[in-house]
This record gives structure tokens, C-alpha cells and sequence, in this order.
């Protein structure tokens, strides 16, 4: 009798226990009925600690955070932080939290967007790559704006860097003299054999740094992943000895352009310095450095 009495008692303990989780689901939802966000997630947070949850009553609970983070919005929660919460929620078998993600994404596009385009229109380079790239990274960012930003930052990036081009040409005579002294096999090559060069050149134990090599008159571009951009700044003395061949091969004011292979944004330029007679690389911003000069060794 006293093992039926303590059997009976456990079942209608744990009847008890399911039969209150509706009722706290319920009273969070009659506050997300009111728009009363704050009131219905402090209602889920609670909840959220209980072990006795169904699996649906879980994932309702986990759905609802969702749109509570969502509603309430910036700046309590940052997009950032609903997407966490709601991408926990898209986990749960039968969740109805992929919409909600799938604003939130277009959410943080069209910030991305907005800051690109604030940063273009102010010339602030480091904002504007900053911004592309964190829009590139978004799911489903649209290639055809990704494309034109990297356009305009090219531009904008080549203006900067090359503003003072024109005065310097006038003497470029001696260094261009010295690049082909220094290079005088490189510059018999044809543009086969240069491209291999460059590649060789650009490679760092036994990893090719450029992706893809692309030589059109006197300008060279070199993409390079953005695993291996870290490699890349190591190794910016190989980067200006390309340029220096670039200059012994067409005996003309060649440049080098490095770029990042996924997004097509600028890394690097490299021109011909009429005073050290020596390439030297233009590091353009990336977060919140300015542009930076660094000479070959």
C-alpha cells in the first residue's frame, strides 16, 4: 500500500508540475498579445530554467524569446543578439524562427548598406571596406552592390594613395634604370612566364599567397584569401619585388594591386618610389588603421 500510495502521489506530482508550464506559457503569450515584450521575456527567461518542459512547449518557449528579442529591438538587443537567440531557436525540430532570422538578416543589410554608402560619401576608406565586409558576410547580400562598393573603393583608395603620382613621374627615369639592372631576367620574360614568376615569388613555405594573377599593361593585380592576408603582411618585401619585376619588364611606371579574393576589396598598392628607387607597398585601411607606407628590404 505505501509503495502504491508513493506511486500515486509521484504521478499526481508530476501532473501537477505539467499541468503549470501551459499556464506560465500562456501568461507570457497574453503579454506578447498586449506588446508587452519586456513582460513576456522576463515571463520565458523564468520558464526557460525549468527542467519539466515538453519538447513542443520548449521549442514554443524558444520561438517566443525569438520574437520578443526581435520586437523589443535595438539598442536592448543588438541584431547581433537576436540572431543568436533566434538561430537557438531555428535548432528546435518544427520552430517558426527562420522568418524572423531571415528580417533580421535583411535588418543588418541594409545597416551594412547604409554605413557603406556614409562612409564612400564622407571618404573614409576603413568604414567602408569595415561595413562591405560585414555585409559580404551577411546570407543572402546581393554580389551586383558588393561589386559596385568594391568599384568605388578602389577609387576612392587609388585617389588617396596616387594623389601625388604625377609629380613623381618626372623622375622615375633612375629607378626604372635600377629595377632592370636588378631584374634583368625577369624582364625577358613573356607574360606566361612572368605570371609563374610572380606566383613563385609570391609563395611563403610552400603556400601560394595569390590566388589568381592577373597582368593587363603596365598594372598587376594579385588576390589573395583571406586566410592567408596575415601570411601576406609578413611577407610585403616579396609583394615589392614583384612590383620592382613588374617595372624591370615593361621599363614603365608599373604598379601592383592586391586585392582580397572574396570580396575584390583593395589590400595593397604597390609603386615605384622615385627616392629609394624601390617599390614600396601602400597598406590601405583595414578597422581603423589609415594608410600606411612600408619599403622592401
Amino acid at each position: 500500500m505505501q509503495i502504491a500510495a508513493r506511486a500515486m502521489a509521484a504521478i499526481a506530482l508530476a501532473l501537477a508540475l505539467s499541468a503549470c508550464a501551459p499556464s506560465a506559457l500562456t501568461t507570457a503569450r497574453s503579454q506578447i498579445e498586449a506588446a508587452n515584450y519586456p513582460a513576456a521575456r522576463q515571463e520565458l527567461v523564468a520558464l526557460s530554467a525549468r527542467t519539466d518542459l515538453t519538447d513542443s512547449e520548449r521549442r514554443e518557449l524558444k520561438d517566443d524569446l525569438c520574437l520578443c528579442d526581435f520586437k523589443i529591438g535595438r539598442p536592448a538587443y543588438t541584431l547581433a543578439e537576436q540572431r543568436a537567440v533566434c538561430i537557438d531557436a531555428s535548432k528546435e525540430p518544427g520552430s517558426q524562427a527562420g522568418s524572423i532570422i531571415a528580417q533580421i538578416d535583411q535588418a543588418e543589410r541594409d545597416r551594412d548598406a547604409q554605413e557603406v554608402d556614409a562612409a564612400l560619401g564622407a571618404h573614409d576608406l576603413a568604414d567602408a571596406e569595415r561595413a562591405a565586409t560585414d555585409y559580404q558576410r551577411m546570407p543572402g547580400y546581393d554580389a551586383a552592390t558588393l561589386a559596385r562598393w568594391s568599384k568605388q573603393i578602389w577609387t576612392l583608395a587609388d585617389a588617396q594613395v596616387f594623389a601625388d603620382s604625377a609629380a613623381k613621374k618626372h623622375s622615375l627615369g633612375g629607378a626604372i634604370s635600377e629595377a632592370r639592372k636588378n631584374h634583368p631576367a625577369v624582364a625577358k620574360m613573356n607574360q606566361s612566364q612572368f605570371d609563374r614568376w610572380a606566383v613563385a615569388t609570391a609563395t611563403v613555405a610552400g603556400t601560394a599567397l595569390a590566388s589568381s594573377v592577373e597582368l593587363k599593361d603596365s598594372t598587376l593585380t594579385l588576390t589573395v584569401d583571406d586566410a592567408n592576408l596575415s601570411r601576406a603582411a609578413l611577407s610585403l618585401d616579396r609583394l615589392a619585388t614583384i612590383n620592382d619585376g613588374m617595372v624591370a619588364r615593361c621599363g614603365c611606371d608599373a604598379r601592383t594591386n592586391v586585392a582580397v579574393a572574396e570580396t575584390g576589396f583593395p589590400v595593397y598598392f604597390i609603386r615605384l618610389d622615385p627616392e629609394t628607387k624601390m617599390s614600396e607597398v601602400m597598406i590601405l585601411p583595414r578597422g581603423d588603421r589609415g594608410i600606411v607606407a612600408a619599403s622592401s628590404n
